[in-house]
This record gives C-alpha cells, structure tokens and sequence, in this order.
C-alpha cells in the first residue's frame, strides 16, 4: 500500500506539471504568436504563409500535449524538433529578415516546443531547437537586410530573454521530478524498514508464546520425568508424551513460511502419530485458504490431542474453500480433546464405538464466527 502511495503521488506530480507546462505554453501561442500573427499579417512577404505556419505549429503543439498527458513524453521527439525548425526558418523568412519584431513570431515560441519534446527524457532536443532557431532567425536577417551591430544585440537579447524563461521551466520541471523521485525511493525505503521491524516484532512476539506455551505443557511432563513422579511406563504418561511431541513440532513449525502452512503443521503432527506406530491417513479436498496463526493453533490443536491418544490407527481430512477450512480426524481414541479456548474455531466431536471424530471448521471475518460445540 505504501508503494502504491508513493507511485500515485509521484504520477500525482508528474502529470500537474505537465499541465502546467501545457496551460503556459498554450497560453503564449494562443495569446502572443495569434496576436502577432493577425496585426503584422498585411505586412508579410506572403501572407499565406504566416498563418499556415500558425496552424502547423498549433498542431505540434496540440499533438505532443495530448501525448505528455497520456504517456508522459512526446512519442517522437526529433520529427517535432525538425518541424519546429522548419517552422521557425520559414516565418524569419516571411518577416522579411526583421528577427525581433512581431512578424517573427515563431522566434519566441520555437523553444516551448523544445521543451515540450524534452520532457522526461534528455534536454538535448531543447538546446537544438534553441541554437537552430536563432541561427535561423540570424541567416535571414543576414540575407533579407543588411544588419548593424544594434541589429546583432538586439538579435541576441530577444533570443536570451525567450530561451532564458524556457531553460529555467525545463531545469524547474527535472529538479522537481528529481526530488519527487528521491522522496518516493525515501518513503519506500522507510516503508520496508517499518515492515521489517514489525515482522521482527511479530517473530519476537510468537517466540515469547511459544515459550509460556511450552512452560505450561511439556515443561510440567518433562518435570514429572526428571524427579521421578511420571512414570514413563504410564499408558497416560506415554500418551501426554506423544501430545507434547506433536505440540513441539507443530509450534517449531509455526514460523516456517512455506506456501501452506497449515498443510505443513497438520503433516509434522502426523509424523509424530506414525513414529509411535500409529498409522495415519490424510486427504486434501478444495483449495486451503491463508489462515491467521492464531487460528491454526485453534484448528490443529484438537488435532494433536486425537492423534496423541490414537491407539492403533487414524484418518485425516482437510477441506478447503473460499475463506473455509474443516480439519477433522477419526481414530480409536480415548478421550475427546478440549475446546478451544477463544471463538475463531468451531469443533465438533462425536463417539461411536471406539471410533471418535472430531471436526474443527474455521471461516474468514467476513462470516460471522462463532464457537459451538456439540456432543453427542
């Protein structure tokens, strides 16, 4: 979620200076270059031919705008800076050499589309629109009059007051998106830092409860061993034995990330069964959804008290679907294991015989849970 924060901020940025990018220079070619073009038309060369380039460079402009708005960058800058120059030699051209007055209009506007087609990638389209559009600019002056040194500064001060506006926008835009860009690589950054610091809290957490887990279970059996008070001989001994076995396994498993884990704890219960000499059989039905850690114990718990207790055989079922799962066992048991102590698992057990099965089920927040149990 927070990478997608920082993408969306980051496109968030991108496309608000593109726009306005698009207004300024929309604004200037609408507002100035039409201006221009409509009160110095009469005293064109050809008057044909000052309006037609209006046209043509409204097009480019048009054109690379929708595609800076849609994909980020014009598609083809080069074509967009040849027209450009194109545009700019034929209105110097038609102003009949006059480079700074309002005739060349195009002398001003030239570099916003440089800059247009610079966007995103390097600013070499922009510094050859500029240097082609005042040496295109100086050529006609050269050829159409005959240019004095005040023609020459005026050449010169006209193209810097123009390029000097377009350099600074383009240089705004790439130090902008550069620091938006070392924001959003900061964010993430931080954003991986929390979410390893909160798997390593979590880690540690599941370790202290393994740990009072295990002080209030195996620790008391193994006690009872040590100084002599169980008697390992004890059918009930041997059975708490095999429970607490199972329990350690599954507990020592709980952290493993493996593609299913509950799958994977239900299994290391099994081979503890079968390394007592209890044969167990298991089959998986259905797609087994992600379960939260805390109810795997609910589920399994069950689980390992049967199997703990089996005497000569057993059989394992686990059904999954969408945000459901039910584990149930059957197996010649003695006693029916507890009942889960919070109301995220539901069980059900039922004794024919010497046969007893048990059924835990577990669904998603998204169904209402409650805990049941049911004797019969």
């Amino acid at each position: 979620m927070i990478d997608d924060s920082s993408a969306s901020l980051a496109a968030h940025y991108q496309r608000g200076t593109i726009i306005a990018t698009v207004c300024m220079v929309g604004l200037w070619h609408g507002g100035f270059d039409t201006a221009a073009v409509v009160l110095t038309w009469p005293e064109l060369r050809w008057t044909w031919v000052s309006p037609l380039m209006w046209a043509l460079f409204t097009a480019t402009v048009v054109t690379s705008a929708i595609q800076l708005l849609r994909e980020g960058q014009v598609r083809r800058p080069w074509p967009v800076v040849a027209l450009t120059l194109a545009i700019s030699m034929v209105v110097a051209l038609n102003a009949g050499g006059r480079a700074a007055g309002f005739e060349n209009w195009a002398f001003g506007a030239a570099g916003w589309l440089g800059v247009l087609a610079s966007w995103g990638r390097s600013a070499a389209p922009l510094a050859v629109v500029l240097a082609g559009n005042g040496a295109a600019s100086a050529v006609a002056m050269v050829l159409l009059t005959n240019p004095d040194l005040q023609d020459v500064a005026l050449l010169s001060m006209s193209l810097a007051g123009s390029a000097a506006l377009q350099v600074a926008l383009a240089y705004g835009v790439r130090t902008q998106s550069r620091v938006v860009n070392n924001s959003v690589a900061t964010a993430r950054a931080r954003a991986e830092t929390e979410r390893h610091r909160a798997a390593a809290a979590q880690a540690h957490a599941a370790r202290v409860q393994r740990h009072e887990f295990l002080q209030r279970t195996a620790a008391v059996v193994l006690a009872g061993l040590a100084d002599g008070t169980s008697d390992p001989a004890d059918p009930a001994v041997q059975r708490r034995c095999a429970i607490e076995a199972a329990r350690l396994r599954r507990l020592f498993l709980e952290a493993d990330e493996v593609p299913d884990p509950l799958l994977h704890e239900v299994r290391a219960c099994l081979e503890v069964a079968e390394a007592r000499g209890v044969p167990v059989r298991m089959s998986v039905s259905g797609e087994v959804p992600p379960v939260p850690v805390e109810c795997r114990r609910d589920l399994v718990e069950p689980l390992v008290e049967v199997l703990g207790s089996a005497h000569t055989h057993a059989r394992v079922t686990i059904v999954g679907s969408a945000g459901q799962v039910q584990l149930s066992v059957v197996a010649d048991a003695d006693e029916p294991p507890a009942a889960p102590t919070g109301d995220r698992v539901q069980i059900e057990y039922h004794r024919e015989g010497s046969l007893l099965w048990v059924q835990t089920s577990w669904t998603d927040r998204s169904l209402s849970l409650s805990s049941k149990i049911t004797r019969s």
